[in-house]
């Protein structure tokens, strides 16, 4: 094991002792969850950003004071002035795909806060979703945190795309 693994290790063990949680045993588990989380919140930072750029009217900090669900709305609310005042055409079906993939990611960002912790089938402490109105009911896993981190992904280089024809001197 080289030097810097063991640094990480000993970060891991000094974080594990801050708490007397169950807590599962595979750290990249938790970091994921950890990037999941963080980077949800950045994508509804720059997605306030956007739309401020674009309506100036906007109160940015009134915006990131609100849900994800009325930051969504408020997004697309966007994309229709633009589209019926005939703005920025190029980024049309950018802000679309955007709309598409940050809804999804709204609901999978449920499915990674409302679970419960369990020990799985493996003895391994792992977020269980429970059965909803859905009727989903899932462990939340590493493969389903990996698709949720190219989704968000996916959306900030959209938000990308579209700053860089809103505000090109960014």
């Amino acid at each position: 094991m080289d030097f810097d693994n063991v640094k990480i290790i000993d970060q891991f063990s000094k974080i594990r002792k801050l708490t007397r949680l169950a807590l599962p045993s595979d750290d990249t588990y938790l970091y994921r969850l950890g990037v999941a989380l963080y980077g949800f919140a950045s994508i509804n930072s720059f997605m306030t950003e956007i739309i401020c750029h674009i309506d100036n009217s906007q109160d940015r900090t009134s915006i990131l004071d609100e849900v994800s669900g009325s930051i969504l709305n408020k997004f697309k609310e966007t994309f229709d002035k633009i589209k019926n005042d005939c703005k920025y055409p190029e980024i049309h079906d950018i802000m679309l795909k955007t709309i598409d993939v940050f809804g999804i990611l709204k609901d999978q960002r449920n499915d990674i806060i409302h679970p419960y912790p369990i020990t799985n089938d493996k003895k391994e402490q792992i977020l269980h979703r429970r059965k909803d109105k859905s009727g989903k009911y899932f462990e939340v896993d590493n493969s389903f945190l990996d698709q949720f981190i190219i989704k968000l992904d996916d959306v900030s280089n959209g938000l990308y795309e579209i700053r860089k024809v809103v505000r090109p001197n960014l």
